[in-house]
């Protein structure tokens, strides 16, 4: 019987001004020709009833009919336009949706439906066994009132830059999953100089394995909800506008027998009396409203919190969301408001002894142009104590290969102009000091299964971040060794983002700032433009008397020198907050460490050495390094980096072509 993969639906995007490959699969034996544009060619299919046919390249524009008719006389059409097709793939900030960030970009929500801008979502799917040739479920959707919704926010930005630059339709295949780490994207093969990967996989390889281990471990966490009164655990496997989790069985009985205490919120509720407190809290606040405010509908946030939550407002349920990640954004219909009291009552269950309404975070009421402050004092009441911590879900679709065999795998035929790849929150742990290398291995496997050998890759470095992440230094390796992929690899660039985090969400809210700067990136490493971005690259080092001093140049991204930047005219340096430049610290190898001052001098940076003298200096190596960032004249920050200074006042190295060898790590400089 004839089929098309699902990413040949109707509405797909295919890439233009380069041969495309149409497959799919047929009898076998059978005779299948295909024909797009005026492009046409035919096969035979094979014993396995595969079939493939590479069309010469298309013109931009659509919608075209793909026609494929099989010499059984079976006949498929497809709608579909020819563009530029992005892969955008990587954890949770990849795949965050604009669902997410309607509140910060509501304007985008209300602009013209745009068809030619297309997303083809990958849901999520695991596999040990092997590669996948198509997915289980995945579907092409258009800019419009009813998909905006579901686009990845960098997917959806870039895109649409991309879309108003080009004027071609734009394809973005959406290949992500929250919490992957980089190891869950790459094939067992690649892994071999990974003994620790490959380690975690034989724990999960075997008929049935995976599937016990999940379920075992979903069992616990329902046991650990059913002793607070719950059926089962709540669904954190997805993001839905609105989480939906099981109810609980007395959530409407009477709570006149609660202990009432007051608490301020938001805040970590370790800090409001309630340190190492696990199970279910009630919060309740009175918001008093005026009169006209009365039944017109209105919006509520109240941030994140730790961990499940229901959210009622005069007795009617706005919703309830799953996990500490999640914002608690609710639409609040016309007729549930009140002049005069209203009653917003929380049920929120803590799962670890780090509860909290995540400090930082607006909680307010809008309705209208009117703002009320719902943040200060609230009251809250001890519903249950659990004894332990909730068991963690063992997420087994995070582990090596399972999501490189069945949601990446299936895309290999189909044609990209490049890669988008946001990642490295999961890899920050004990896994940090090999990332470097599996970037590099995971860059190779995928060109390699491309075949497009210098298929460009856009990576998004890692944005600064505080709360929940642990300072023990994998933050800012993942960081370096983001940088460092896009110096020595070539067709790669690596965009800062170490202004557009959010100290107390894994998830920041500044998506634009960052899909702007891929956008001007991909103008110059994709399509060979010249624009005026430039990033801020350290160029040399010296040791000048008792000072260290940092020449940076701003520079330009091209393709595939395979050896750095070309130079173009320096910018004075300037800091993003205006004040002195910060975040210099020298460390010493027994552990020691003091902050250092700084100065600017055009695109020079000094920094005096103490008395005794350090084996590096650091400039923003931290999680959430806030304070002086430096930047250069278009406000594109600095990376962080590392410099050895014991390299640099050794003699001279020299090397058989007779240049010295640079003592530094993240950087390529001179002495």
């Amino acid at each position: 019987m004839l089929r098309l993969p699902k990413l040949l639906d109707d509405g797909c995007v295919l890439q233009a001004s380069m041969p495309i490959t149409i497959w799919g699969w047929a009898e076998p034996s059978a005779d299948v020709s295909v024909s797009v544009q005026n492009r046409a060619g035919s096969t035979t299919a094979g014993d396995d009833g595969s079939w493939s046919v590479t069309l010469d390249s298309l013109e931009p524009g659509g919608p075209f009919t793909l026609s494929v008719e099989g010499s059984d006389g079976s006949r498929i059409t497809r709608e579909v336009y020819a563009g530029e097709v992005y892969l955008c793939s990587g954890q949770s900030n990849m795949e965050l949706p604009m669902a997410w960030g309607r509140p910060e970009y509501a304007s985008e929500f209300s602009r013209p439906a745009d068809p030619l801008l297309r997303q083809y979502k990958v849901i999520p799917e695991y596999d040990f066994a092997g590669s996948h040739d198509d997915h289980t479920d995945a579907r092409w959707t258009a800019c419009d009132a009813q998909g905006t919704a579901e686009f990845s926010q960098i997917g959806y930005f870039f895109g649409r830059m991309m879309r108003e630059h080009l004027g071609v339709p734009v394809g973005l295949l959406n290949v992500s999953l929250g919490g992957s780490p980089i190891e869950s994207w790459m094939d067992k093969a690649s892994l071999r100089r990974f003994p620790d990967m490959l380690s975690i996989l034989r724990q999960y390889a075997g008929e049935g394995v995976a599937v016990k281990r999940s379920e075992d471990s979903i069992a616990a966490r329902d046991e650990w909800y059913r002793a607070l009164g719950y059926d089962a655990a709540p669904d954190t496997g997805s993001y839905l506008p609105l989480g939906q989790w099981p109810w609980r069985r007395d959530d409407e009985a009477p709570a006149d027998d609660l202990q009432w205490h007051d608490i301020t919120l938001p805040n970590w509720f370790a800090d409001q009396g309630l340190a190492g407190f696990r199970g279910e809290l009630e919060l309740r606040k009175i918001v008093y409203l005026p009169a006209h405010m009365e039944e017109r509908p209105a919006f509520l946030r109240l941030g994140t919190m730790a961990d499940a939550e229901h959210t009622w407002l005069n007795g009617y349920l706005l919703g309830g969301r799953t996990n500490q990640y999640e914002p608690r954004d609710y639409e609040i219909p016309a007729g549930v408001l009140h002049g005069g009291a209203n009653e917003l009552r929380l049920r929120l269950v803590c799962e670890h002894d780090t509860g909290r309404v995540t400090p930082g975070k607006a909680m307010t009421l809008s309705v209208g142009d009117d703002v009320i402050d719902v943040s200060g004092i609230w009251r809250y009441a001890i519903v249950t104590v659990a004894q332990t911590d909730c068991p963690w879900e063992d997420f087994v679709r995070w582990k090596p290969t399972a999501l490189y065999n069945t949601m990446l795998a299936p895309c290999f035929p189909y044609r990209v102009r490049a890669a988008l790849w946001y990642q490295g929150e999961s890899n920050t742990g004990d896994s940090a000091p090999e990332y470097r290398d599996l970037l590099e291995s995971m860059i190779g496997l995928w060109r390699r299964q491309w075949h497009q050998e210098r298929l460009p890759f856009l990576i998004v470095q890692l944005p600064n971040f505080a709360i929940d992440c642990v300072e023990d230094g994998g933050w800012p390796v993942v960081s370096e060794a983001q940088w460092q992929v896009a110096q020595t690899v070539a067709d790669v660039a690596t965009v800062v983002a170490i202004d557009a985090g959010d100290w107390n969400d894994l998830h920041p809210t500044h998506k634009k700032i960052i899909a702007n700067r891929l956008f001007q990136a991909a103008r110059q490493l994709v399509y060979g433009e010249s624009n005026d971005y430039r990033q801020p690259c350290l160029a040399q080092v010296h040791i000048e008397g008792s000072a260290v001093e940092l020449t940076f140049e701003d520079r330009m991204t091209v393709r595939a020198t395979g050896a750095g930047w070309p130079q173009s005219a320096p910018s004075a340096l300037a800091t993003l907050d205006g004040k002195a430049p910060g975040e210099f610290t020298f460390v010493w190898n027994d552990g020691g460490c003091v902050p250092a001052r700084a100065t600017i001098d055009s695109n020079r940076v000094t920094v005096p050495m103490p008395a005794r003298t350090p084996d590096e200096l650091r400039y923003a190596w931290r999680n959430n390094p806030d304070n002086g960032l430096l930047c250069n004249a278009q406000g594109v920050p600095v990376t962080p980096l590392r410099v050895s200074l014991r390299a640099l006042m050794q003699p001279p190295a020299s090397s058989a072509d007779g240049n010295d060898e640079a003592g530094t790590t993240g950087q390529g400089v001179e002495r």
